[in-house]
């Protein structure tokens, strides 16, 4: 089966041997137009390596090594003690996806986009994918980020109860610029957020979060914008070249869109202090 989507400013083509099932949110991003700029082959093997020779990267979930002078990436498996049940091999536009057979009847979407590095992906197309609660609020996008529970969700969820905005991903949101402008794209993976659409709106400001008894907020100095902006980005694994155009990318984002340092309560008040600062109101 064949089915194509598009994310941001790219789009994937996937053909696989057998039928994989596709929920929302992957089903909103759907597409049906003519242009690939990825293709995606997914295979099955009978059997999938023991262990890499002359591993060149490990982590907790992957393994790297070298196959025919091709980088792959090698998943292992949570359920039998590390075994690998999948791999990834790149060759410019076209990844190959191989998992291990008894694992066919298993064959989801999320399966698939789990193990295609979308953020390489994002990173070839002059983009970042940044950890953050993404709202929309009078066609422009505003971002809340910073580390795991600092209230992400909690500020996205009071401009939508106080100030009509629209959650258009609570977790995760893909950056890229066209003809000189930002713009923020909905992903089809939100974490343990179900706020998920697959909207492109202009990207407005980036709100650094910090939790506080009251409400401050000021614009971030510029010799620190960067360095908070990328703390909070995926990294691109193992791929120097990858990892160079996202410090580019995140050096242009930090100059040319208006980040700002809020210290706020988890109220109605952090919203109006906000919408005071950007003139939203």
């Amino acid at each position: 089966m064949i089915r194509k989507y598009k994310i941001g400013n790219f789009t994937i083509e996937i053909k696989s041997q057998v039928d994989f099932q596709d929920v929302e949110p992957y089903s909103l991003f759907l597409y049906d137009g003519e242009q690939i700029d990825y293709s995606v082959n997914v295979e099955f093997a009978s059997e999938m390596p023991k262990e890499i020779e002359n591993p060149c990267y490990i982590s907790q979930d992957k393994v790297y090594g070298y196959e025919n002078n091709v980088l792959c990436c090698y998943y292992k498996s949570r359920d039998t003690d590390g075994e690998f049940y999948a791999c990834r091999m790149v060759d410019g536009k076209n990844i190959t996806i191989v998992i291990d057979n008894k694992y066919r009847d298993m064959l989801w979407t999320r399966v698939i986009f789990s193990l295609i590095g979308i953020e390489r992906l994002v990173a070839e197309n002059n983009g970042c994918v940044l950890h953050s609660s993404f709202i929309e609020k009078n066609g422009g996008a505003i971002l809340f980020t910073g580390p795991c529970s600092i209230g992400k969700s909690t500020q996205a969820n009071l401009w939508k109860k106080y100030a009509d905005a629209v959650i258009v991903n609570g977790d995760k949101t893909l950056i890229f610029e066209k003809d000189g402008v930002f713009f923020a794209s909905g992903m089809p993976f939100s974490g343990s957020s179900k706020d998920c659409l697959n909207k492109v709106v202009p990207l407005k400001a980036i709100i650094c979060l910090q939790q506080s008894k009251c409400n401050t907020v000021q614009a971030c100095t510029k010799n620190k914008t960067f360095y908070k902006l990328y703390k909070n980005c995926y990294p691109v694994p193992y791929s120097q070249e990858c990892t160079g155009m996202l410090i580019d990318f995140v050096g242009k984002l930090s100059q040319k869109v208006p980040v700002y340092e809020y210290a706020c309560l988890a109220d109605e008040s952090a919203v109006r202090c906000l919408e005071r600062e950007l003139c939203l109101i």
